[in-house]
């Protein structure tokens, strides 16, 4: 994560960038080492006859379950952009999702942002799958810049 910081020139603050690194430092070494999902968003998360809910398509990660919650919240990021206040939208996302879990929501929000800066690089060198360039990719990075950022802000 620092060297591709360095190497896309250092496009996000680097309070912003510390923030992801010291999750990742702090959140593994304390965190659960349990079974996580690893690939959680809607379309996994299906309405099913023996259970209510059934999460589909696992990755069969093992670590923090906090982390699911992160990579959920950043694949809302067209539903949140079509809300207009990003912010509140986000917070909101964060609510429901650490309700409905019963995980923490500080630890939710610290994977969440992780993820983000993750995501913000990504596009910058890969593009995503909605988009791999153009206007709508750079609408994307700019989302997760700005997600990363918000998310910084509440660690």
């Amino acid at each position: 994560m620092r060297r591709d910081f360095e190497e896309l020139g250092r496009p996000l603050p680097g309070r912003t960038v510390a923030a992801a690194v010291a999750t990742v430092r702090e959140l593994t070494v304390d965190g659960p080492d349990l079974m996580i999902h690893g690939d959680l968003h809607g379309r996994n998360i299906l309405r099913a006859r023996r259970e209510p809910w059934l999460a589909v398509d696992p990755k069969g990660l093992a670590g923090d379950p906090a982390y699911d919650g992160g990579t959920f919240l950043k694949t809302r990021a067209p539903v949140l952009i079509a809300a207009g206040d990003v912010r509140a939208g986000l917070e909101r996302a964060l609510d429901v999702f650490t309700e409905a879990s019963g995980l923490d929501r500080g630890r939710v929000r610290r994977w969440a942002q992780f993820q983000a800066v993750q995501a913000a690089f990504w596009g910058r060198l890969h593009g995503f799958r909605r988009s791999r360039g153009g206007s709508e990719r750079d609408g994307l990075v700019a989302f997760a810049d700005g997600m990363a950022e918000q998310l910084a802000d509440g660690v």
